[in-house]
């Protein structure tokens, strides 16, 4: 989980989606989880994450963003 959200630039936190519907059945505060915790959250369920996600390897586009992916593509 690392790797890929280190890809993007960004830390495991960033790819939760505090807005899905799998996030907020946890009842989870976004601001008091850790990495480790939301690496297993999105372990345990993926849906928790934005989507889509697109790379090309080194690099990686996180939700709907056209600017990025295009770039990826």
């Amino acid at each position: 989980m690392e790797q890929l959200a280190s890809r993007g630039g960004m830390e495991i936190l960033d790819l939760l989606n505090p807005k899905s519907k799998a996030f907020k059945d946890t009842k989870k505060d976004l601001a008091a989880l850790t990495s480790p915790e939301a690496a297993e959250l999105i372990n345990g369920n993926p849906r928790m994450m934005y989507r889509p996600l697109l790379t090309d390897g080194e690099k990686l586009a996180v939700g709907f963003n056209p600017e990025e992916m295009e770039k990826l593509l």
